[in-house]
Parts: C-alpha cells; structure tokens; sequence
C-alpha cells in the first residue's frame, strides 16, 4: 500500500477511515475507525477481515457487527464484493480458501453465494450503536485503488450533529473500555 494512503488515512482525525483489500481484509486504519468500529492492532491479523467478521465472528445473538444498521446490507453487499474477487482471482488460495471457510460455517453466506449476486446499491449512510457514545450516523464514502484493489472507507458525520460530538468524543476516549468494575 502506498506510503500516500497511509498517511491520508491517518490525516483524517475527524472521520474513521480504514482500507481494505479486495476480500475486505482491513490492512490500515486510523484511530476513530479502531474507536467506532474496534481496535484492529488488537484483533489476529487473519481475523480483520470484514467478511470473515459478520458472517463467522463472534457478535451476539440478534445483534450484527458493530451494531451498524445496515447489517444485511452489508452481509449482501460483502458477499458479493468476494464474488468479484473471486472472479477476479480464481486461483488464489487465499480467496477460495475463504470462500471455502465461509460456505462450510454460514448458511446465510451460502445463500447469498448461491444468488450469484454481483453487484448492488451502496448504502451512502449507515448508523453504528456503539456501546459507550450511543447511536453514530455517518454518511459512507469509498475511494477506490483500482491499481491495488483496494478501497479507501470513510465514515463522516454531519458538521454540528449529535454524531460528530459522538465522534469527537470517541476520538478523545479512544478504544477504552469504560466498565465499572463489579
């Protein structure tokens, strides 16, 4: 990844921004996208990928990956983005050995492989339930790194909102936990 991208990335100290490959393993973020979403450095590396997350990892019964509200559409919208790369790259091990991974652990997923399913509406605004600042609207965009495949996401706040305070905030407390001991 370019030295360039790292460091827009990190240049955004307002919006929560990370990049992804083109199976949505999340390879670099910035501080408020590791405060919203969760501390990545603290995740295995073979487990930062987002597919591999709302499909396979370890949330709630009910309750979706980051609480984002659009979590079906997300689920849909990852499944096809790995079809892509599949097409894309047929003879990687690493893309069908995660298909793989993921046909034999999630019916949902095999469902929505079975659909065949390419391409679809990008949701351009998306609420988090974060466990300490409450409810986060942010409008989504995406810069994509064709020579890479890569995308660049960011997450951004409506200026003067209730979400850009929720999102000042987590940039200040970070990725503290803030139980109460018992």
């Amino acid at each position: 990844m370019p030295q360039s991208i790292l460091d827009l990335v990190r240049r955004l100290p307002q919006s929560a921004a990370f990049v992804t490959s083109a199976t949505l393993d999340v390879l670099a973020w910035n501080d408020l996208a590791a405060a919203l979403m969760e501390d990545f450095s603290a995740v295995p590396r073979r487990d930062r990928n987002l597919v591999r997350r709302v499909f396979l990892g370890p949330h709630r019964e009910g309750r979706r990956l980051y609480g984002v509200s659009d979590s079906d559409a997300f689920a849909r919208r990852a499944a096809r983005r790995l079809r892509a790369a599949a097409a894309r790259y047929p003879d990687a091990p690493e893309v069908t050995g995660l298909v793989d991974e993921l046909l034999a652990g999630s019916p949902e997923f095999a469902a929505l492989w079975a659909s065949h399913e390419v391409e679809g509406p990008h949701t351009l605004c998306k609420t988090f339930r974060h466990p300490m600042v409450g409810p986060v609207v942010v409008n989504c965009d995406t810069l994509d790194i064709a020579d890479r495949d890569q995308q660049v996401v960011i997450y951004t706040a409506v200026p003067g909102s209730p979400s850009e305070e929720a999102l000042r905030l987590l940039s200040v407390i970070g990725t503290q936990r803030m139980d109460v001991p018992h």
